[in-house]
This record gives structure tokens, sequence and C-alpha cells, in this order.
């Protein structure tokens, strides 16, 4: 399987919450959905501009009126491929990151736009089941988030789906955030903190995300 599949495949595990909901203590009634969800349909690489302006690098995408602050002396890679359509995503890393098949070393983030409706859907019944039901556990919503945590957060005044997925000894804890641009537009930031450097990662992280804009 290539690293365009796997890539694909991790994104869909992450915005596929709500995909079955099995309820196990609220009287909520859900409909299941009538068929599997898709991947998204990944932007192309000239749909992600770098930009030089006087206080850094930033990373443009129109598209989903995106604006994403690079932290300072990061990595940037546009990665992705044409086949069998173009789809990229942007990888940002710290200048000690070291990658071994997984991240072994430093902080990273990466930065996901797309095509989305049936997951899109999902994400927003997501997030208003966890407004209207703010005990409820994420296992509740879908089997997927077993372990999860799960939290409506605003990013630059879009409502948004925070996941951090359970910490492991030896990968560290993935997290990111879901935004729904529109109903048809997604963004996704995702990060892993490795283990030795949650700390330092989770500063940066916070940072990046409050410089978020979306217009």
């Amino acid at each position: 399987m290539n690293k365009k599949t796997w890539i694909l495949l991790t994104i869909l595990v992450v915005i596929i919450g709500g995909f079955f909901y099995w309820w196990l203590s609220q009287p909520i009634e859900i409909e299941e959905p009538e068929e599997k969800s898709q991947p998204p349909t990944l932007f192309a690489k000239e749909d992600y501009k770098i930009e030089e302006r006087e206080d850094g690098k930033y990373i443009v995408v129109e598209k989903v009126g995106l604006t994403a602050k690079v932290p300072e002396g990061w990595d940037i890679k546009i990665e992705g491929d044409d086949i069998p359509e173009p789809e990229y995503w942007v990888n940002l890393s710290s200048p000690d990151a070291e990658v071994k098949d997984i991240p072994i070393k430093g902080c990273g983030i990466s930065v996901i736009t797309g095509i989305e409706t049936k997951n899109i859907e999902e994400i927003k019944d997501n997030i208003r089941i966890l407004q209207e039901y703010p005990d409820i556990k994420p296992e509740e919503i879908s089997y997927i988030y077993k372990d999860y945590i799960l939290e409506v957060v605003k990013i630059n005044n879009y409502q948004a789906l925070k996941w951090i997925a359970p910490e492991k000894p030896t990968i560290g804890q993935g997290l990111g955030v879901n935004i729904p641009v529109d109903d048809e537009k997604l963004i996704s930031l995702n990060t892993r903190f490795l283990p030795d450097y949650k700390e330092r990662c989770s500063l940066i992280w916070e940072e990046f995300l409050k410089n978020i804009v979306i217009e």
C-alpha cells in the first residue's frame, strides 16, 4: 500500500466519526448511514501556496480561504501524487524532526484540505451531539472514537471537531481538528506528540491553531 493510500485511510479514520451511532445510555434516535463513506478528494499541488511575509512563512489555500502561519524555522513539504488524479497535502516539521517509517523525533503538523460531502455531514452531526449531550462518551458516538477525547472548539469563528487519540508508549499521541468550511470543503489539521516532545510540541501546536485564518 503506497503512502498516499495510507494518508487517505488515516484521514478517513479521523473524520468518519459518527459512521455508526451506537447509543448505550442516551435515548437518542439516530439513523444509520445508507452507504459506506469514502475518503476525501484532496486538492491539487498548485492549490497550496507558500507565501513569504515580513513575519514569516504562510501556507495559503484559497479554495478553503485558509491561511496558516508556519512555525519559525520549520521545513515545508507539499506531498502527494497525481495518480489517479492530483491529490496533495502539506507536512510541516521542526528542524530536529526525524522519520523512520513513523516519526521518531521532533514535532510535525499536517495541513490537509479537500472536497467532502458525506463525512462533513457526519462531523457536523458529531458537533451537534456533543453540544446537546456534553456528558456523552465518544464511543457512544462511534466505535472509532473508543478511548478518544472529543471536543467542539472554535477555529477562527468556525466550529470544529477536536479529537485526541489514546497515548501510546512508543508512538505518542495523535490529535487534530476537523473544520467543515461549508457543506463540501473540509480542513483537517493534525499533529502527533512523541514521547519526550509533548510539552514543546503542544505549545507550538496551540500557537499554530491561534494563528489560523479562514475567510
